[in-house]
């Protein structure tokens, strides 16, 4: 991981740990309330992966590899939302098992010959299978379901929640949380005005 990925995150909080952190910073790609979106351009998608993905992952990206970054990083965002207390996404689901398929991995050795699974693809589909296989590894260890779109739904920024009990619901406490609170706050209100 390059140093964009270890920066800290809203509300003061660490990155994911280890591998998790690509995870967390494809989803990330888009700002949801403020932009940008870098996978918006076959370029900004094309930097992205120059500055996350391994060696050559940045080489050859198409308008077809940059659709199904979009469409996977919008699909693990919806299970992100499931990690957070939201409603089961069959959708999101399917298309993550629809994309699985397009990006396959297989049994490999490291340099220490250690096996694990590694993409069959170079480039950006082999960027988009590790971040696959992050996720899988991550359910195993049980720090999947710590990784959390942030209950707001004008953010949903991805967060890692570190409290014992996992029940981090906001990226940020001070921002999301406090907007959040005022919201129902406010409705509160306006109901006890109206029935008075």
């Amino acid at each position: 991981m390059t140093g964009k990925s270890r920066v800290r995150q809203p509300g003061d909080r660490e990155v994911a740990p280890g591998r998790l952190a690509l995870v967390q910073s494809f989803v990330n790609s888009l700002n949801v309330e403020f932009g940008p979106d870098e996978f918006a351009t076959v370029e900004g998608f094309t930097r992205w992966l120059g500055e996350y993905g391994p060696p050559g992952a940045a080489s050859e990206v198409t308008e077809a590899d940059r659709r199904r970054a979009v469409e996977l990083r919008e699909a693990l965002r919806a299970l992100l939302r499931e990690n957070n207390g939201g409603e089961p996404d069959p959708a999101a689901r399917a298309a993550v098992e629809r994309l699985a398929a397009q990006l396959p991995l297989v049994l490999g050795f490291d340099a220490t010959g250690l096996p694990g699974l590694r993409p069959v693809h170079d480039g950006a589909r082999g960027l988009m299978a590790q971040v696959l296989g992050i996720v899988v590894e991550a359910a195993g260890e049980g720090t999947w379901q710590r990784l959390k779109s942030c209950h707001d739904h004008r953010c949903e920024w991805a967060f890692y929640d570190r409290a014992r009990n996992r029940s981090g619901r906001w990226c940020s406490m001070a921002v999301c949380g406090t907007r959040s609170k005022m919201t129902v706050y406010r409705q509160g209100l306006k109901a006890a005005a109206a029935s008075g």
